[in-house]
């Protein structure tokens, strides 16, 4: 499951999952409980999701998919009855071994951005958002990031409000780790970490 983005029209953020091959929207209620799903389309059980925010700069929130080692994005139409549109191929294959998650505008450029880890090495990659609605070539943003080291991570956009997107980790040690973003003209860094969670994090199976 992901969230970012009112998919209902009412001014709250919503949850989006993958349910047994369903794509559904869980309607936030404003008071701390969803109501009941919305189905919006399907995907394989295989695939991952995550709510990236607005690619297109139309107002509506979008999707990314990874499924058949493709990446997809699912531009989506907020409404009292949301839908997305058909996949549009955007990435054309490595895409089994990442684990994406979305820190929105990393790069203050008025777009969101895209971050992907290759469990196989632990490198961890920045794609930064295009005109069209796609990603840039991916550029090196930290290593070091295996799924031993870091088991789970999520974009945290700008956790601190210091204007930078940041991130969080869970730990081999059972931890959770906040990264301060930081950044330069080439787009966002790998910044320090801080401790926020002192154990029990190893048992999580999921953070966004």
């Amino acid at each position: 499951m992901t969230h970012r983005g009112d998919w209902t029209g009412d001014g709250m953020e919503d949850i989006v999952a993958v349910v047994g091959g369903e794509l559904r929207v869980y309607p936030n209620r404003g008071d701390g409980t969803l109501a009941a799903p919305i189905k919006i389309g399907t995907l394989p059980t295989t695939a991952r999701i995550v709510g990236v925010g607005d690619t297109t700069l139309d107002g509506q929130p979008d999707l990314l998919a990874t499924y058949d080692d493709k990446l997809y994005r699912y531009a989506g139409t907020s409404a009292p009855t949301p839908s997305v549109s058909a996949p549009l191929l955007i990435g054309t294959g490595g895409w089994n071994v990442m684990t994406l998650t979305a820190p929105g505008d990393a790069d203050k450029d008025g777009r969101v951005d895209l971050l992907a880890r290759d469990t196989r090495d632990g490198i961890f990659y920045s794609y930064l958002g295009q005109a069209n609605g796609t990603f840039s070539d991916r550029t090196e943003f930290g290593r070091g990031y295996t799924v031993t080291n870091r088991p789970l991570i999520a974009g945290a956009a700008d956790a601190d409000r210091n204007g930078v997107a940041d991130l969080w980790a869970t730990a081999g040690d059972g931890t959770l780790k906040f990264y301060k973003g930081g950044a330069d003209i080439h787009g966002p860094i790998d910044g320090p970490s801080i401790e926020v969670g002192s154990g029990g994090w190893g048992t999580i199976q999921s953070i966004s």
